[in-house]
């Protein structure tokens, strides 16, 4: 279970695959899937475990947090660009992880927000399971 965070161009309002055919939804979902390996071959995405995460925003202040504590590992959502300064604030919040594995998961988002700051026409959508 994981959350997945990427950066993309902002999208149109997204149409519901409600009445889509059964092909319809699997192409979606394999055009999703072509775009996602391509950010990630760019830096653009990252793909988070939910248990890590979950520790990791309760040590710094959970739900205090005003951008990392929205972040729902159930659902899904978009970041604009003015929300960078606040969602940089919150992550230098993490900076007192207690494992290496929570300070590798504080300098991918640093790394991920420091490729969002070069690319400015891109928004922060992230994807529950």
């Amino acid at each position: 279970m994981g959350l997945l965070l990427v950066l993309r161009a902002p999208l149109p309002r997204p149409k519901s695959l409600r009445r889509a055919t059964r092909a319809q939804r699997r192409e979606r979902h394999r055009a999703d899937a072509d775009e996602w390996t391509a950010a990630q071959e760019r830096g653009l995405l990252l793909d988070v475990p939910v248990e890590e995460l979950l520790a990791l925003l309760n040590a710094a202040g959970g739900n205090r947090l005003p951008i990392l504590g929205q972040l729902s590992p159930w659902s899904d959502g978009v970041l604009v660009r003015e929300d960078l300064p606040q969602l940089d604030a919150d992550v230098d919040r993490l900076a007192a992880a207690a494992d290496d594995a929570e300070r590798e998961l504080v300098a991918a988002l640093k790394a991920l927000l420091a490729r969002w700051r070069d690319e400015p026409g891109l928004t922060l959508h992230w994807y529950g399971d």
